[in-house]
């Protein structure tokens, strides 16, 4: 079952493979490029506009995204602060300690060469052999070098999210400028629609599919319709109306008002 499944798909794939490759992929390209921009062609310049201040909303999304990295990259630089401003301190305690037991252990040795025996070194209130000088001398410098390392970590850290909060700073005030800019632009969008919506309105051609263009367009072919019955009328009208004879008189055609007899034509006169 695999196999055929595997079989299946190569088929399939070698089939997409050279159908990329024909001038029928590019008929069907295009048709579907046709398709979306008749598509995008039917959506209303109310719709677009509605949905470019969705877009635009949706960049307050992106706003606060950035907003809540910088929050934290602010909190912790208030972090780092504190700890380098402990560090420093610990450095500068550190540091002194191992300057008293190495200027202790230089002394000590100092009268080893002399030729003294028994000699200890003294760190604070504690004697130590010079052996176990030595280690604790050796433990301080340690400590104060992870101290230092720790240190300078904490300000090339401090340093570097600086620098990510300066460009995140300027992205916020950049993308709020962007998006008044881009509020400006849709509403002069709005306008410029709202304008050419009263045009149409206003003109006798009416070019937009509102309540008003339909209304008008009834009108207008209802009128049409009125003047072609009309002139329907008026072709019967003329058509059927009887010609007048043109062997009547004057007094023949006045005669039903005057009273007067119609005057008898002899026939060979």
């Amino acid at each position: 079952m695999i196999k055929k499944l595997l079989v299946v798909a190569v088929v399939g794939g070698l089939a997409v493979a050279a159908f990329k490759g024909t001038k029928w992929a590019s008929y069907v390209r295009t048709e579907v490029k046709s398709w979306r921009e008749a598509a995008e062609d039917q959506v209303s310049p109310e719709i677009e506009i509605n949905r470019l201040r969705g877009e635009v909303k949706n960049l307050d999304e992106d706003t606060i995204k950035i907003v809540k990295q910088l929050a934290r990259l602010q909190s912790d630089q208030a972090d780092l602060a504190v700890r380098e401003k402990t560090l420093t301190a610990k450095k500068s305690q550190v540091g002194e300690l191992m300057a008293a037991r190495e200027a202790a252990m230089r002394s000590a040795e100092a009268k080893v060469k002399a030729g003294e025996s028994n000699v200890k070194v003294t760190f604070g209130e504690q004697e130590y052999s010079l052996a176990n000088g030595l280690l604790r001398l050796k433990e301080t410098v340690r400590d104060y070098k992870d101290v230092e390392k720790e240190l300078a970590h904490v300000r090339l850290k401090t340093d570097t999210q600086q620098r990510i909060i300066d460009k995140l700073d300027r992205q916020r005030l950049e993308m709020n400028r962007l998006k008044t800019d881009l509020d400006v632009a849709i509403d002069g969008l709005e306008e410029e629609v709202q304008a050419l919506k009263l045009q149409q309105m206003e003109s006798k051609y009416q070019t937009d599919d509102t309540r008003v263009a339909q209304i008008k367009e009834s009108i207008a072919k209802q009128k049409k319709r009125l003047d072609v019955q009309r002139r329907e009328l008026n072709l019967l009208q003329d058509s059927v109306t009887p010609s007048l004879s043109t062997t009547e008189s004057v007094d023949d055609i006045m005669a039903p008002v005057t009273g007067k007899k119609p005057a008898i034509t002899k026939s060979g006169d």
